[in-house]
């Protein structure tokens, strides 16, 4: 492990992140990569794991990060998919659900930080092999950063729903970066009837599109829109995880056909109160993991979306990168609105 690796811990929730040295003392585990990061991103759920929303947190202090983008130093197996030069991926999604591997820690002198199977806030970090996906392309790796997180949770998201047509009717609820991959992935497949609502103005501003409607909802107009869309989408996509929002919406699905997918995160062990009788009428409603590892079992489809949506996702991103240094004005940044999803060059 290099001794000019610095990493971004979480030391107590709610509080601003801790710049470290950090050194692995131990050779590289098999199953596991060294790898040099080159970007990484930060996601909702990251913020809600900083600002306790998905519980308390067991495994404090530990390292932050869990979508990016790096180069491989050193391969840990003698025998292995990845070599020395790789450009990958890194990501919180497994290949294999059931495959394990021992927990991996880091030290900030005798101080033990705790770290899982992917973290990349970090200058160097150890990934396991069952964690990262190498790129085929090597344009795009700032853009890639999405492929950690973001687009192939939409992908899966959407794919769960087989039987979609150009005409479908598709409702996106929370335009931030998982909104937006929702839509990248509808544009690859050429759905030409999408609606897209956020409270934030400025979200909804970042692109026109001819076949997509862009909404500003909030607590005045809500209830007007509800009315005019009742029983409307074939497809509902919340990425916003808002108990309330979820609850007044689920009615916007089409009766005996519509389906309505769970994508964003709402709070730990939040209960949700739905009308029976739309399940009675056929209404489904579901949540976008529920398949396991297989959620990256079509990586390259994702890489392909990504590239032939390239435009689009550059315009989403923010025009300048943020570094660790300046981690904590990038949540700032992302929590505020000022963006949509931070970028950290390593």
């Amino acid at each position: 492990m290099k001794n000019n690796n610095i990493g971004a811990i979480l030391y107590k929730q709610k509080k601003k992140l801790v710049l470290k040295k950090l050194k692995y003392e131990y050779s590289l585990p098999k199953g596991y990569l060294l790898v040099k990061m080159i970007y990484s991103g930060i996601c909702h759920t990251q913020l809600n794991e900083i600002n306790g929303l998905l519980g308390k947190d067991r495994y404090l202090p530990h390292c932050m990060g869990h979508e990016g983008v790096g180069k491989i130093l050193k391969v840990g197996s003698k025998k292995s998919k990845f070599k020395k030069g790789d450009l990958v991926v890194l990501s919180w999604i497994k290949k294999n659900s059931k495959k394990k591997y021992n927990s991996i820690n880091f030290y900030s002198g005798k101080e033990k930080i705790n770290s899982g199977g992917c973290n990349t806030l970090l200058k160097y970090t150890l990934a396991s092999e069952n964690r990262v996906y190498k790129l085929t392309n090597k344009k795009y790796l700032r853009e890639s950063v999405l492929l950690g997180c973001a687009l192939p949770t939409a992908c899966n998201a959407i794919k769960k729903v087989s039987n979609l047509k150009y005409n479908s009717k598709i409702l996106i609820m929370g335009m931030g970066g998982l909104g937006y991959s929702c839509l990248f992935v509808l544009n690859h497949m050429k759905i030409r009837d999408v609606t897209c609502i956020d409270n934030n103005k400025k979200r909804l501003k970042i692109l026109t599109q001819k076949h997509t409607k862009f909404i500003n909802i909030n607590k005045k107009n809500i209830s007007e829109f509800i009315y005019h869309n009742h029983e409307n989408f074939d497809l509902i996509l919340d990425c916003t995880g808002s108990k309330d929002l979820i609850q007044k919406t689920f009615k916007l699905c089409k009766k005996y056909t519509g389906k309505f997918v769970i994508i964003g995160n709402t709070r730990i062990n939040e209960k949700i109160s739905l009308n029976a009788w739309d399940f009675i009428f056929g209404k489904t409603f579901t949540g976008a993991w529920g398949q396991g590892g297989t959620i990256m079992k079509n990586f390259k489809l994702n890489e392909k979306i990504l590239i032939s949506q390239i435009k689009n996702v550059k315009n989403i991103l923010p025009k300048k990168n943020y570094n660790l240094t300046n981690i904590n004005k990038a949540i700032d940044d992302f929590v505020s609105g000022k963006i949509l999803r931070p970028i950290i060059k390593l």
